[in-house]
C-alpha cells in the first residue's frame, strides 16, 4: 500500500490518470444528478416539447382560416394518436376555451385537477380515466394568434418510454464512458512516455557526469518548452563547478610543480654541507616533501578523464612491468613477489599509465607490509586481481578511512603522504572498477574488481 501511494505521488503518469478519472467521475455523476435529482421532470418536458414542435408542423389552415389537423390526410399524425389514444392526446383551444379540434372525443380543455382552465398555464398534471397525465400548454404563432395547443402524455407511457430508451442509454453512456476512461489513460501515459523521452535522454548524459568528467552537457532540443529553463540553469551550473574544479586543478598542478624546483636546489645544498649531524634526517624529510608533492601531481593528473588514453591491454603484461620495477623494492624488504594467473590472458579497456600507477601503489604497499622472507601473493582471475601480504593485516575501525587523502594510520612506521590508495580510487572510479580491502587471516588483500559485478560477485570472495 505504501509502495502504491508512492507510485501515485511521484508519478506523473499515475497523478493525471487519477485526474481524468476524477474529472470523468465528477462529469458524470454531475450529468446524472442534474437530470434525474434535481431536474427530475426535465426528460418529460423535453418530451412534451417535442411532441408540440411535431404537431405545430402539421397545422393548417382551413376554409374559415382557422387552425387545423386533418386526422384522415394526415398519416403522420393519425396513426401514433390512434394508436397511442389512451395515453396521449392533442387539441387546440380556441379564444374562448373551447377545444376546437382533437385527437380525441373530449370536448373540454385539459386542466389541472379542481383547477379552471388557463392558458398562461404551461406545464401542469391531471388525472383523466384513473390515469395520470402529464400536459402542456403552447400558444400558437402568427397566423392563429389566440389559439392554444394542448399535449398530454400518461405516466405509464413515459414509464415505457424510460424503460425502453433511458435505460439503453445510461447503460451506453456508462460504457462510452470506461472506453473513454481507458483511451483518455492510453493517451496519456503514451503522450507523456513520448514527450519526456528527451527528458530521459538527459538523465542519461546526466547520470555519466562525475567530477572527473564535467565537460558533459544536457540538451535542450526536443526538451518540452516547460523544462527547458531548468536544463539551461543546470547546464549553467555545470559551467560554474567546471570552471572552479579547473582552477582548483590547475592551482594544484601549478604548486607542486613550483615546488619542486625549490625542494631540488635545497637537497642539493643540504648534500654539499660539511659537518652536519642532522644531515640525514634533512635529506630524509625532503625526500618526505619530495614524495607527497610528486603524489600530489599524480592525483592531480588522474582526476582528469582526458588525461586517460583508453585501449585495449594484457592485464599480465602491466602486472609483469610493475613487478619487475618493484623487484629491487621488494629485495631491500627481503621478500618477493610471487604472480598465479588462473586465466588465459584478460584483456581490459584501460589506460596503460594509470593501470601501471595503480598496481604499483597497490604492490609497493603490500611489500612494506610483508614479513620477511614471505613472499607478496598476486592472483588474476577473470573478474578480479588480488594483491594480498602477509602482515599483520587492517584495523577493522581503520577500514572506511584507507581510501581518504592523507589518512595515515597510527603509529605507521613507514614514511608516506597517506595519498597513494586515494589514486588508487580515483584511477579505478575513472575505469567503471572498483577496489575493496580484506583481512585475510593473516595479512591483508585488496582486491580490484575489474568485472560490472563488483563485490557482489561470490567468485571474487577473498579466501581466508
Amino acid at each position: 500500500m505504501l509502495c502504491l501511494n508512492r507510485i501515485i505521488k511521484n508519478s506523473l503518469k499515475f497523478r493525471l490518470i487519477i485526474t481524468f478519472v476524477t474529472a470523468l467521475t465528477v462529469l458524470v455523476s454531475g450529468t446524472y444528478t442534474y437530470l434525474f435529482v434535481l431536474n427530475p421532470n426535465i426528460l418529460i418536458e423535453h418530451i412534451l416539447n417535442k411532441q408540440v414542435d411535431f404537431i405545430v408542423d402539421d397545422i393548417v389552415i382551413d376554409s374559415h382560416g382557422k387552425p387545423y389537423i386533418s386526422q384522415e390526410d394526415n398519416e403522420r399524425s393519425n396513426w401514433i394518436y390512434l394508436t397511442l389514444k389512451d395515453d396521449i392526446f392533442y387539441q387546440i383551444i380556441d379564444e374562448d376555451g373551447g377545444v376546437f379540434s382533437a385527437s380525441s372525443n373530449s370536448s373540454q380543455p385539459f386542466t389541472a385537477d379542481n383547477t379552471p382552465y388557463n392558458a398562461r398555464t404551461t406545464h401542469f398534471t391531471f388525472t383523466h380515466h384513473n390515469a395520470f397525465f402529464y400536459a402542456l400548454n403552447r400558444p400558437l404563432d402568427t397566423p392563429f394568434d389566440g389559439y392554444t395547443l394542448q399535449v398530454a402524455t400518461s405516466l405509464r407511457l413515459l414509464d415505457v418510454f424510460q424503460i425502453t430508451n433511458i435505460s439503453p442509454i445510461s447503460k451506453t453512456v456508462l460504457l462510452v464512458s470506461l472506453l473513454s476512461l481507458l483511451i483518455v489513460c492510453f493517451a496519456v501515459i503514451a503522450t507523456i512516455h513520448f514527450m519526456l523521452h528527451p527528458l530521459r535522454r538527459a538523465s542519461e548524459v546526466a547520470s555519466r557526469i562525475t567530477p572527473q568528467n564535467l565537460q558533459g552537457r544536457l540538451s535542450i532540443t526536443g526538451m518540452p518548452e516547460e523544462l527547458v529553463p531548468l536544463i539551461s540553469a543546470f547546464n549553467a551550473a555545470l559551467e560554474r563547478l567546471e570552471q572552479g574544479y579547473k582552477v582548483q586543478q590547475e592551482f594544484l598542478a601549478t604548486a607542486a610543480h613550483e615546488l619542486k624546483t625549490p625542494l631540488s636546489l635545497i637537497r642539493g645544498e643540504i648534500e654539499m654541507l660539511e659537518g652536519v649531524n642532522s644531515k640525514n634526517i634533512m635529506l630524509k624529510d625532503v625526500d618526505h616533501i619530495s614524495r607527497q608533492i610528486h603524489q600530489l601531481l599524480h592525483l592531480a593528473e588522474v582526476r582528469e578523464s582526458h588525461n586517460y588514453a583508453f585501449q585495449k591491454v594484457a592485464l599480465m603484461d602491466v602486472v609483469y612491468d610493475v613487478t619487475h620495477y618493484l623487484s629491487r623494492l621488494a629485495k631491500t624488504h627481503d621478500t618477493s613477489i610471487q604472480v598465479h594467473d588462473d586465466t588465459k590472458s584478460i584483456h581490459l579497456n584501460a589506460d596503460p599509465s594509470t593501470l601501471f600507477i595503480l598496481l604499483k601503489n597497490l604492490i609497493e604497499n603490500a611489500i612494506y607490509h610483508s614479513p620477511a622472507d614471505i613472499p607478496v601473493d598476486i592472483t588474476i582471475t577473470n573478474n578480479a586481481l588480488v594483491i594480498r601480504d602477509y602482515g599483520e593485516g587492517i584495523d577493522e575501525q581503520h577500514m572506511a578511512l584507507l581510501f581518504d587523502r592523507f589518512w595515515r594510520a597510527p603509529k605507521q612506521k613507514i614514511s608516506g603522504a597517506g595519498l597513494g590508495l586515494a589514486i588508487c580510487l580515483e584511477i579505478a572510479s575513472i575505469h567503471g572498477w572498483k577496489i575493496a580491502a580484506y583481512n585475510s587471516s593473516p595479512g591483508a588483500s585488496f582486491v580490484l574488481y575489474t568485472s560490472p559485478q563488483g563485490p557482489e560477485n561470490e567468485l571474487t570472495r577473498i579466501p581466508t
